[in-house]
């Protein structure tokens, strides 16, 4: 009997290490793997700087607004001025003796990128039918023309104006309106001028 019990116990054995290797390789077969991601998501931004500032043709004294006078409908008004020079100096168009409506000083440490941007001008009837500028050097004296568009239709719109001041330096901003056919009507409309280095 004791034979009996030492070979029973041995195929026992046998068999137990068998089950084992067989539950070990099962186990190992259906092992998921986790692997570490292989991709990362990128953000990017730039910063619109806060050097910019809009300031009056002589004086660095800030502006606060830019009135267009009243015009005729369908006019084109190329005359306005700021609440610093007031109505007394408005902006000039000419082939010698040009002057803005507002200067752009860069008051940052390096060269800056200047982007206009307006506002939708709040009115009934589209009382603007277009906006256009010129940025130009302080000083240039042949300003007679503004055609640069800042907004086509009045509406709202931001425009890279391709062009850079460098630091501690003016630039000219002229501006012009060409007027909705509605008569009688009256409005207004944020500018924004950012910097980006």
């Amino acid at each position: 009997m004791h034979k009996f019990n030492r070979k029973l116990l041995g195929k026992l054995n046998i068999a137990t290490a068998l089950f084992l290797a067989v539950l070990m390789i099962g186990g190992l077969l259906g092992a998921n793997y986790v692997l570490a991601a292989n991709t990362a998501t990128q953000e990017a931004s730039t910063a619109a700087a806060t050097t910019i500032s809009v300031v009056g043709k002589v004086a660095d004294t800030a502006v606060g607004t830019i009135t267009f006078p009243e015009g005729a409908p369908s006019a084109t008004v190329s005359t306005p001025y700021n609440d610093v020079d007031t109505v007394s100096d408005p902006q000039v168009l000419s082939a010698t003796v040009s002057e803005p409506v507002v200067r752009l000083k860069n008051g940052s440490g390096g060269t800056l990128n200047v982007t206009l941007q307006i506002t939708t001008w709040n009115a009934t009837d589209a009382l603007v039918a277009s906006e256009d500028y010129e940025l130009e050097t302080t000083g240039t004296a042949t300003i007679n023309v503004v055609n640069d568009v800042l907004s086509a239709d009045g509406g709202a719109a931001s425009v890279d104006t391709t062009t850079t001041i460098a630091a501690g330096v003016f630039a000219d901003l002229y501006l012009e309106l060409v007027l909705g056919a509605a008569a009688g009507k009256t409005g207004n409309s944020t500018l924004t001028v950012l910097g980006e280095s």
